[in-house]
């Protein structure tokens, strides 16, 4: 007999059942006492609890299990007051790791304490996460059991992590360990007098610059450890978001959330350190390449969550957390819904549980675009979108690698907290969604009425984005320049090399602490001076030894699955790879950037994607345009 699920008290919408893992020292010898039926032998069992109901605005003393339930059909027995339950095999193992020695541990575990199969309990209890996770005491977050050198990993994250809290290795303006490593290595003596310092900066250098067995070692377990699927999981961020504090288990050991905060950004820099090294000494064929870990993206993310003060942006949420994953489709929003400050100002208040996935899509852009959130649309791809859907609505399950033009940078001064918008573009002039003149886009059953400006038309398409393409971007850009689209012989003429320049990387720059700039003059002067030497300096390698990385790393970023091209006026820009010859260029009433559209052969006009169109990015295409046209976006 397996175990049955008691139903809540008739108030069920304040209580909650909660878990008693039992210490080791209490685990029965054996489970003969269970009624599996005759001649079955009971399961082993290495996780022994009981179950009890507590109230919600007053419970016992109890902890939080944030983690990945695993693969479905692969379930593990524990015992839930003395009868067999399932388990998926990634729980199983949490929950062993987990059970102290010698005294019990209270839990809630969501797989456990909510009747999965009751149609009625489980939505009621999902929708008091918020106050389950935040009332918790602290949240266990299980990455999952011990491999991969993890506890290596571990070691490294807390004992780095911590070192650098306690010395403000990131956290004070003169201790950013990327200028310190600058600093030990070419000259040590501008360091800060403390030897502590010193130490740490000589040690943690070894990582980068060592090719021993231990060095990388440590290299690959981190990368190891940030590579597993808890790092991905969507409902993770309504949980960092709501925890008091959070412990990173894997396996017996864990790390602080502090620890994990400061050691993130060791990696960071660490990262931008190696490349600079590379850059230096690209042409000694007598260094070795050694990659540190890349793949932190996400748990940077989660970090930032983990830590903000109060509720953030959907927009911020949507883009940040673009690709997380879900088992459910609709779960890829509504956890991100439960956090954010702005459901109730965008309309987006209401339950969801009964729509479809794409019903609620398109509910949630809706909401957006109307409350002026073009960028939203820079997440909507013409290969990967949902069939038969508008063409401005984004499928959440399949995302694309495509960087947006611009990024969403937190404000935190603010209150609440909002997300600028960076690099400042302003392709609508100072035409704001609201005012005179710029009314809100209104939606129409499939379609949004906008107003726009028809700036301009394709004329011809370059080629699409591929690794090592960097000095061929640049030529193509130039060819599409040039009056007659071919290769200049002679000297460029004035003003080419600095518009290509500009239009390859969209105008950005990377970032500056908290702003993300348009790409200065003084950075394009030195790209002309380098590529006027030679040729073959705009090879990417090379750019990279005359101190150009920065340029390097925006424009392999911002050309993935672009193109670039020309429209019928002259003007270049790049765009999403998709466009073809006779495809149209607006700018719409509020929004910062250009879009690129297709009408189809039912003269229906549907979305291909934004565009950097050198020229227009400021206002330019409307400043003598006193009114805009009506169209309708399908």
């Amino acid at each position: 007999m397996s175990f049955q699920y008691m139903p809540l008290p008739g108030d069920q919408e304040g209580s909650i059942r909660l878990i008693n893992l039992l210490p080791k020292k209490d685990h029965p010898k054996s489970c003969e006492d269970c009624d599996n039926g005759p001649n079955i032998p009971p399961p082993p069992a290495r996780v022994h609890c009981t179950l009890s109901v507590a109230k919600l605005e007053d419970p016992p003393p109890y902890a939080a299990l944030s983690y990945t339930w695993g693969t479905s059909d692969r379930k593990s027995t524990i015992m839930v007051n003395g009868m067999p339950f399932l388990a998926t095999e990634n729980l199983e193992s949490a929950l062993y790791y987990l059970t102290p020695q010698d005294q019990a541990l209270v839990l809630w575990v969501d797989a456990i304490c909510i009747d999965q199969n009751s149609e009625g309990e489980r939505p009621q209890q999902l929708q008091q996460m918020r106050q389950i996770y935040s009332r918790a005491t602290s949240v266990t977050a299980w990455l999952g059991p011990p491999r991969d050198n993890s506890d290596i990993a571990l070691g490294w994250i807390q004992y780095y992590g911590s070192l650098a809290d306690s010395l403000g290795i990131g956290t004070k303006p003169d201790l950013k360990l990327l200028s310190l490593l600058q600093s030990l290595s070419l000259s040590p003596a501008k360091l800060p007098e403390n030897s502590r310092l010193k130490t740490f900066l000589k040690e943690i250098s070894n990582e980068v610059t060592s090719d021993t067995g231990q060095a990388e070692s440590i290299r690959v377990s981190l990368a190891k450890l940030f590579d597993r699927p808890y790092w991905s999981r969507v409902w993770a961020v309504q949980e960092m978001a709501h925890s008091k504090s959070v412990r990173f288990a894997c396996g017996d050991k864990s790390v602080s959330d502090d620890a994990l905060h400061h050691a993130l950004g060791l990696v960071k820099s660490l990262r931008q350190f190696q490349k600079q090294r590379q850059g230096d000494y690209v042409q000694r064929a007598t260094v070795k390449s050694i990659e540190f870990p890349t793949n932190t993206r996400n748990a940077i993310s989660l970090m930032k969550v983990q830590r903000a003060t109060e509720p953030l942006p959907l927009i911020y949420l949507l883009r940040t957390f673009r690709f997380f994953k879900a088992s459910d489709p609709r779960d890829r929003l509504l956890a991100l819904l439960g956090f954010a400050s702005d459901a109730d100002s965008l309309g987006l208040s209401s339950d969801f549980r009964d729509k479809s996935y794409e019903e609620l899509y398109c509910d949630v852009i809706v909401g957006l675009i109307t409350s002026g959130f073009f960028d939203v649309l820079s997440l909507c791809d013409l290969d990967i979108r949902i069939q038969g859907y508008p063409s401005w609505t984004p499928d959440f399950t399949r995302m694309r690698t495509r960087v947006p033009l611009q990024q969403r940078a937190l404000d935190r001064r603010s209150s609440p907290v909002k997300a600028s918008l960076q690099p400042k573009f302003s392709a609508s002039g100072k035409r704001k969604i609201g005012n005179k003149g710029c009314p809100v886009p209104v939606s129409s059953g499939s379609h949004l009425v906008l107003h726009a400006k028809l700036i301009d038309a394709v004329d011809r398409v370059g080629t699409q984005w591929k690794a090592g393409y960097s000095r061929r971007w640049l030529e193509e850009l130039t060819e599409l320049y040039l009056p007659d689209g071919a290769k200049s012989r002679g000297p460029l003429p004035p003003g080419c090399l600095h518009a290509v320049l500009r239009t390859a990387v969209a105008d950005q720059e990377g970032w500056r602490a908290a702003v993300k700039p348009r790409l200065s003059e003084s950075m394009v002067v030195k790209l002309q001076e380098v590529l006027e030497k030679s040729d073959s300096c705009s090879d990417a390698t090379t750019l990279s030894s005359f101190g150009l990385d920065d340029y390097v790393d925006q424009l392999q970023d911002i050309a993935k699955h672009r193109c670039p091209f020309r429209t019928s006026t002259g003007r270049i820009g790049i765009g999403p790879h998709q466009m073809n010859h006779g495809d149209r260029i607006y700018v719409l009433a509020g929004a910062p950037v250009p879009y690129v559209m297709r009408e189809g052969t039912d003269r229906k006009l549907r979305l291909i994607g934004e565009v950097y169109l050198y020229g227009i990015m400021d206002g330019e295409g409307l400043s003598n345009v006193k009114s805009l046209e009506k169209i309708k976006l399908y």
